[in-house]
């Protein structure tokens, strides 16, 4: 009798090996799914693909890390408007620094070509990084700038526009309302010519700086005498902008947490 029973039972130990051969394939997925989902959430904002190199770094700094540390220097803004407009426009190409720098060349108190010379530079200075951004990320730009699917459909939009009038955008990029940097980020992105692109934003930057510069100029005196008035109050507009970021950031993050209960 039990050696009739002998093949039943090596046929049931080979099927549960069988089937243990069988459970180990899928145990051994998750292992892999559990290590690509520990993925770094970092990696699926990145705009490039694969590992980044140099200029990838540089090119990240310059977008992000650099408005950054305009916003850093937003409450010494009044400040460096009345006392230094001249510094303040080679930092970040501020249309009422160049106004400001403008009126103090009315009085003789800045030469005009100087004030001209530090707006363009301070305007132009960092356009090429995005033309190259979106022209070495391509899509991965969307990333960075897309937050929602409406934005998305407008950069979409702005992909789809002729050459021509891409080239026209270039040079009204510095125009209030225009969003100069999307323009720029999809002048690399469709592929436009760097040498086109130079000649349309030196050419905006050129003649919004005269534009500011001229305003400026003809205020002259008055301009200035606001200016003064400015640099009374500059300690507590500076202590005001301070607070106003402050309570800015309170209630978005109260709002957050507020929505996520």
């Amino acid at each position: 009798m039990s050696e009739n029973r002998l093949p039943d039972d090596e046929a049931r130990f080979k099927e549960s090996e069988s089937s243990d051969s069988h459970h180990e394939g899928p145990d051994e997925a998750p292992d892999e799914s559990t290590d690509s989902s520990t993925e770094s959430p970092w990696a699926a904002l990145k705009p490039w693909q694969g590992k980044a190199s140099r200029l990838d770094k540089v090119l990240l700094f310059l977008i992000i890390g650099v408005p950054l540390v305009y916003l850093g220097l937003m409450p010494l803004r009044p400040w460096m408007l009345v006392n230094a407009p001249v510094l303040q426009e080679f930092i970040n190409g501020a249309k009422t620094a160049v106004v400001a720098a403008g009126a103090y060349a009315r009085v003789g108190e800045i030469p005009l070509w100087l004030v001209i010379v530090a707006g363009f530079i301070g305007m132009a200075k960092l356009d090429w990084a995005f033309w190259l951004a979106g022209r070495r990320w391509g899509d991965g730009i969307l990333r960075l700038f897309a937050q929602n699917e409406r934005q998305l459909k407008r950069i979409e939009s702005l992909k789809r526009i002729p050459n021509w009038a891409l080239f026209l955008m270039t040079i009204v990029s510095r125009c209030p309302g225009v969003p100069g940097t999307l323009v720029y980020l999809v002048a690399g992105w469709t592929r436009m010519r760097l040498s086109l692109f130079l000649i349309a934003d030196l050419l905006g930057c050129l003649i919004f700086t005269l534009i500011w510069t001229t305003l400026g100029y003809q205020l002259g005196e008055a301009a200035v005498d606001i200016l003064k008035v400015v640099d009374k109050y500059a300690l507590w507009l500076t202590l005001a902008i301070i607070v106003g970021i402050f309570v800015i950031t309170y209630i978005r993050e109260y709002r957050k947490q507020k929505n996520a209960q």
